[in-house]
């Protein structure tokens, strides 16, 4: 076990390494009851009901308007549980990540924003020994649970609601069928046709309980919490195992917290969970702004697994890493909305940026890359990537996720 001193040293204190021995402890599944004998497999028999049937859901593609798109469709294991796409597309498309094709003639556009993993987001909230969004240190007020932020904007708070959100929306599972407001309703309709669903219901909540939306995105909500990847190199060295990081991890973790990008990237998760005015650009196949949360503000993602989870930032408009730190090196607003210091516009709707942005120190190619390094290491590969190999509805687990053909004509 390292000292308390070399603990310090790289910017975690031994509250920190007890959070993720505890976190560690909770995610940990337990043995419990079975789904119906033509759905079960090894994932049914090592969870809970309530985590199997929120799997089940999560692939199941008749949760959305025209029976085509899935949870997963867009937080797929094959890219981290993302899509690997710059902006998602998910109803009226075909084909899996960026092969993702749509098959809409245009009615339904690509979904605004980039798809973030759902990797860890039972865990969202959890900043600097124990919170993030600002509502201070300890962790008797933690911003997680029924207050976690959720999405790129924090407009919806706790897991279980945010799995509602994407069911409800045009161009993510709704489509052109249904309205926002009838939608919830027509799924929950869906579901209880289906026996096995009653059934995994009924052992879930209770015999006799009545399928809800609620209960739906409590489901949902469960299955996520059991996706935990918080075993990285870098979790490996901070418990003892020196062997885990090499020199360049080292060096990059020292540079990470000297140029200041811990300020925002901070604790357990390596992120504040606030919103931020960064002037990241504009995607251009959007044909409107996108003001986040209202000042071009978005949240601040977690580096866990950062690795895997290209392209970057809340439009996917940085391909790379190396991207993102040209970005940060740079300083300034690539936004036309965002003012960089000391611009003035008669536009009275522009927003300056963020001063946790613009002190970001300046890095020399050889720190971008150590800082590179270090933040690869933040990459827990073993993460639960299994399939179900049915869903209760009968249709496709994932939606329309198959490969695009394309035929060659003569």
């Amino acid at each position: 076990m390292p000292s308390v001193h070399r603990s310090q040293k790289y910017g975690i204190t031994f509250s920190s390494l007890l959070v993720i021995v505890a976190v560690t402890a909770w995610a940990q599944t337990e043995p419990a009851d079975q789904a119906e004998a033509s759905l079960a497999d090894s994932y049914a028999s090592s969870h809970k009901t309530i985590e199997v049937l929120g799997r089940l859901l999560f692939w199941d593609p008749i949760l959305s308007g025209s029976r085509d798109t899935a949870c997963a469709t867009c937080h797929h294991p094959d890219f981290a549980y993302t899509d690997g796409r710059e902006l998602s597309r998910g109803t009226g498309a075909i084909g899996l990540g960026p092969a993702r094709v749509d098959t809409s003639n245009a009615m339904i556009p690509n979904v605004r924003r980039n798809s973030p993993t759902v990797l860890n987001t039972a865990l969202n909230g959890v900043s600097n020994g124990g919170v993030g969004g600002g509502t201070g240190p300890g962790l008797s007020r933690q911003n997680t649970g029924e207050r976690a932020p959720m999405f790129w904007d924090n407009r919806v708070r706790s897991l279980a609601l945010q799995a509602l959100e994407p069911i409800k929306e045009f161009e993510e599972m709704r489509g052109p069928d249904y309205t926002k407001e009838a939608i919830l309703a027509v799924v929950v309709s869906r579901l209880e046709e289906i026996p096995t669903y009653r059934q995994l219901f009924d052992e879930a909540f209770g015999a006799g309980s009545a399928i809800t939306s609620t209960r739906l995105g409590e489901a949902i909500a469960a299955y996520e919490k059991t996706l935990i990847a918080i075993n990285s190199p870098y979790d490996q060295f901070l418990a003892g195992n020196r062997g885990a990081f090499g020199a360049q991890q080292q060096r990059g973790l020292e540079a990470f917290n000297r140029v200041g990008c811990g300020g925002c990237h901070g604790g357990l998760m390596f992120s504040d969970y606030d919103l931020h005015t960064e002037g990241v650009p504009e995607h251009p196949a959007l044909d409107q702004p996108d003001p986040g949360a209202g000042r071009f503000n978005f949240r601040t993602p977690t580096l866990r697994n950062i690795g895997l989870t290209a392209p970057y930032m809340h439009n996917g408009t940085k391909p790379t890493l190396l991207d993102v730190m040209q970005f940060y090196n740079q300083g300034q607003s690539e936004n036309p909305n965002v003012a960089n210091p000391g611009e003035s516009s008669n536009d009275p709707v522009m927003v300056g940026l963020d001063s946790t942005f613009t002190t970001v120190l300046s890095m020399s190619d050889s720190e971008m890359a150590d800082i590179i390094a270090f933040m690869e290491a933040l990459t827990d590969s073993n993460f639960d990537r299994s399939i179900p190999t049915s869903v209760p509805s009968g249709l496709t687990p994932g939606g329309s996720i198959q490969d695009v053909v394309v035929l060659e004509r003569n």
